[in-house]
């Protein structure tokens, strides 16, 4: 969830480049905005409990072993997660609406809907930084 407080600190930069932010989250539109709204990003979360944008994009699910045997990097994002005070709730991964392995992705999408870039994570804390971020819709004016 760091990077949801990551893109709400860069929120400035984003309208200064007239780009429109949204967070597309699985849980329906209650609970992606009380997961958003904890870091003030309620007003860009997309819900999307049937999973339909993650299945368009093509994301990808990973596999429990490579949950159980995180890569050194996933293990390097879920220290700087605790560290910064976040957690996972395991209740609410159990949720009808929550795929606990699917894996997260970026996107930076043209009015209109055509893709201009688009990120895959390789694991479960494989997002791109809010700087990244940045710059791509800088590359992409």
């Amino acid at each position: 969830m760091e990077s949801l407080t990551q893109l709400r600190e860069k929120l400035p930069e984003f309208e200064k480049l007239h780009m429109r932010l949204g967070c597309v989250a699985q849980g329906t539109a209650g609970e992606a905005a009380e997961v958003c709204g904890q870091y003030g990003m309620a007003e860009k979360c997309i819900p999307d409990p049937e999973k339909e944008s993650y299945a368009k994009l093509g994301l990808y699910r990973t596999t429990l072993a490579a949950m159980v045997f995180a890569s050194d990097e996933l293990n390097v994002r879920r220290k700087e997660n605790r560290a910064a005070g976040f957690s996972v709730s395991i209740k609410k991964s159990f949720m009808p609406h929550c795929d606990i392995f699917l894996l997260p992705g970026a996107a930076l999408v043209e009015r209109g809907g055509k893709i201009l870039w688009l990120h895959r994570g390789a694991h479960p804390g494989d997002l791109p930084s809010a700087d990244e971020l940045v710059d791509r819709v800088r590359r992409n004016l």
